[in-house]
């Protein structure tokens, strides 16, 4: 702005300013990355972004995917410890945080989705035992009881004629065995 008017008015100098003109910054938003996960503990840059991820945090955490440019769901949700990825075929075990972003905006709009559908976009618990797992394989052995009772049975069996063996043993002592 630049004063182009002098104004001399009860006996007061009056400036008046006049626009001439505007000025702006280009920047390349592509190559600026949006971090939507929570910060990490001790970092102190600021993120206006971060904790806008829409991982469901029960079961998964947020991972921050660099390089995808100004745009959201540039994060994958990946299982945190104790948990599983249900698809246990899948090739890669996270959900894409971009389909994740259109299913939550579908939910926002009304329309149907399946962000809020039980299971959807969750992981499974691990079995009782396990702090990391991969599937729903049992970490604590798991004991196979009619194998355990046939084999107890066949010992108490056993047991059982050892005395008719040892009668028998000591009642024919005495005969010689030929060659």
């Amino acid at each position: 702005m630049v004063p182009l008017l002098l104004l001399y008015i009860n006996h007061h100098v009056t400036l008046i300013f006049f626009d001439r003109g505007t000025s702006g910054i280009d920047i390349d938003l592509r190559r600026v990355d949006i971090d939507q996960c929570p910060q990490k503990s001790g970092n102190t840059q600021l993120n206006i972004f971060a904790a806008s991820d829409k991982c469901k945090f029960r079961t998964t955490k947020c991972e921050h995917i660099p390089g995808l440019g100004f745009r959201r769901g540039s994060y994958r949700c990946e299982c945190k410890d104790g948990f599983y990825f249900p698809d246990t075929s899948a090739p890669v075990r996270y959900y894409n945080g971009t389909v994740i972003e259109e299913e939550y905006e579908k939910k926002l709009m009304g329309l149907d989705g399946v962000y809020d559908q039980e299971g959807k976009f969750e992981c499974l618990p691990c079995p009782e035992g396990c702090d990391v797992c991969v599937d729903d394989s049992p970490c604590i052995i798991t004991l196979n009881w009619v194998m355990r009772t046939t084999i107890l049975i066949l010992e108490i069996i056993v047991i059982c004629c050892l005395p008719v063996v040892a009668l028998f043993t000591w009642r024919y002592s005495h005969v010689k065995v030929k060659n």
